[in-house]
């Protein structure tokens, strides 16, 4: 077969059927309730992640894969007669997982190129999905890479979330910023920052406001140009829609996808939160 096959992990959200249809190779990563440990996408559904989340006394805890995962995942482009692999995963600031992936390179039986996102959610998924494309066409390890560093060079990735608590538990904000923002019902505005942190960008009072600052946001990043387009979502699709709704006010968009945020990245931004992920449109 030839060519350069591309790694991501469970942290880029990207709708399933599309990952399924493209063969892209997904590495995941474990989350659990105290002594429950699951294998996000495998043993544990996002919706069951989200009945679970809810109804659970103890905070779930997340966990880069098992280091079989790599090692299947690296062997299988091997026997699949791929020449090169590309691994682009999770931003090294939030997980340890391109240590992880770097170090079961070393040992696999094709070259592997371990890539830092410096990503996370629905714009890993949009760097994954340039660079599967971009080794679909013939491009090279070199290639490739530089089709998934254009999307963090140039893309632009916001979420709201709908309260502070699951924040706090990750250590983000204190518990006395917790339960004011949540007596003023204040929405954090997070934004992928390109150290690849996750960094609160702004405060809104309602949730209408924040996505009006979302789509406000992305459009002044767009400059007039047309975009591709994730929205993510905490299995609230009515918020996806009114963020969908401020971007087609605003901006032109070519490419629309849209996904539920699995049970990695649901872990520490909650039920009911949703974003957006956009990179300027290739032109032909």
């Amino acid at each position: 077969m030839g060519g350069v096959a591309v790694v991501t992990d469970s942290t880029c959200d990207l709708p399933h059927d599309l990952v399924e249809s493209l063969g892209l190779r997904v590495v995941p990563l474990s989350v659990s309730f105290g002594t429950d440990s699951f294998i996000a996408g495998v043993t544990l559904d996002t919706p069951t992640f989200y009945e679970r989340l809810a109804t659970s006394e103890r905070t779930p805890t997340t966990s880069q894969p098992a280091p079989a995962w790599f090692e299947e995942a690296y062997a299988d482009a091997a026997d699949d007669d791929f020449e090169a692999v590309v691994s682009l995963h999770c931003s090294a600031a939030l997980s340890g997982t391109v240590g992880l992936a770097r170090d079961r390179a070393a040992r696999a039986p094709l070259p592997v190129e371990v890539v830092d996102s410096r990503a996370v959610g629905g714009a890993l998924g949009l760097a994954a999905l340039a660079a599967h494309r971009c080794a679909a066409d013939g491009g090279s390890v070199r290639q490739v890479v530089a089709a998934a560093e254009r999307v963090r060079r140039t893309g632009t990735s916001l979420i709201v979330v709908d309260t502070l608590e699951y924040l706090r538990r990750g250590g983000r904000v204190t518990g006395a910023q917790a339960a004011i923002g949540g007596a003023l019902r204040v929405k954090p505005l997070l934004e992928l920052t390109d150290a690849g942190t996750v960094e609160v960008r702004e405060r809104a009072r309602t949730w209408s406001r924040a996505a009006t600052r979302t789509g406000e946001i992305v459009a002044d990043a767009a400059g007039g140009a047309a975009v591709d387009a994730i929205v993510v979502h905490a299995l609230a699709p009515e918020r996806a829609a009114q963020l969908w709704a401020e971007l087609d006010a605003r901006v032109e968009v070519r490419e629309r996808l849209e996904a539920p945020i699995g049970p990695i990245v649901g872990t520490h931004v909650g039920p009911g939160a949703a974003g957006v992920a956009v990179v300027p449109a290739v032109t032909a």
